[in-house]
């Protein structure tokens, strides 16, 4: 009886189902986890570098000199965008202005005038009577003072004195009149451009004027004098041609028309100044 169980037993282990443990430290994978990893770039593909300067479509022809001073054009123009942006970012009661310190000129000039004098006529001419008048005049760009870009040779006055003279009359009797006029004008200029040494101006100021009458008669003299306010007020082009680069010295010239209102009368002044201007 026991001679037929061992070989029933071995048997029957041979025909079954062999059955295999799981792992159970291995994780499961899910179905798009390889989909959501991160490829990696393939050994041919290099990442592009930041650093590198733009290549402009003509530039690999162009010589390495002209490449190198494109280049460094294009750091200059970032340095400055960075530094309007910045100094628009600061308060402005905190930002220094450097005009004076780039242009250390005084703005005073020195002019001597000539022209043409047209005293106003009782004979009811259109302007007047023409005379020869010559003067002399001190200029000072006050604008300076507020030391701001756009106000420093736009604002400034003159200081002037202007002489003429007239003698007319016949054999019997004669008339010498000698005019001296004597103001001071606030004046507003606009330039040819931002940074420009010349420009357009308008002025309207303040004065005296002093004149002196003799009346001859047979010889006999009779002398009249007097002083009578009057207003100054007109316009003209005004320059400031620069002499050297190494020297704040330039040439100060003027063309200019001007009236002087005296009393009932105006007088009108076409003229030209040339000085110094320091």
């Amino acid at each position: 009886m026991h001679s037929w169980i061992l070989p029933c037993l071995l048997g029957g282990l041979t025909l079954a189902t062999p059955t295999f443990a799981q792992n159970e430290d291995d994780p499961y994978a899910y179905p798009d986890d390889e989909s959501s990893e991160p490829k990696k770039p393939a050994r041919h593909q290099r990442e592009p570098d930041e650093d590198r300067p733009y290549a402009y479509p003509d530039e690999d022809k162009q010589p390495e000199h002209q490449r190198a001073q494109r280049r460094r054009k294009t750091r200059e123009e970032d340095r400055s965008k960075e530094f309007r942006e910045v100094s628009e970012e600061q308060d402005e009661k905190d930002f220094e202005h450097l005009s004076n310190t780039d242009d250390p000129n005084t703005g005073v000039a020195f002019e001597a005038l000539g022209g043409v004098m047209f005293l106003s006529s009782p004979r009811g001419t259109l302007l007047g009577d023409p005379l020869a008048a010559v003067g002399g005049r001190f200029t000072w760009e006050y604008g300076r003072l507020l030391n701001t870009e756009a106000l420093r040779e736009t604002l400034w006055f003159d200081v002037r004195y202007t002489y003429a003279g007239q003698r007319e009359g016949t054999a019997l009797i004669v008339g010498d009149t000698r005019l001296h006029y004597a103001t001071i004008a606030p004046a507003y200029e606009l330039t040819f451009g931002e940074g420009s040494d010349y420009g357009i101006y308008a002025q309207v100021g303040g004065g005296i004027a002093y004149e002196h009458t003799t009346l001859e008669v047979g010889g006999k003299q009779t002398p009249v004098d007097g002083f009578k306010s009057l207003i100054q007020y007109g316009v003209g082009v005004r320059g400031r041609t620069r002499l050297s680069m190494e020297s704040n010295v330039r040439l100060s010239w003027r063309l200019e028309l001007m009236r002087f209102r005296r009393g009932y009368q105006d007088d009108t002044f076409m003229g030209a100044s040339l000085g110094t201007a320091f």
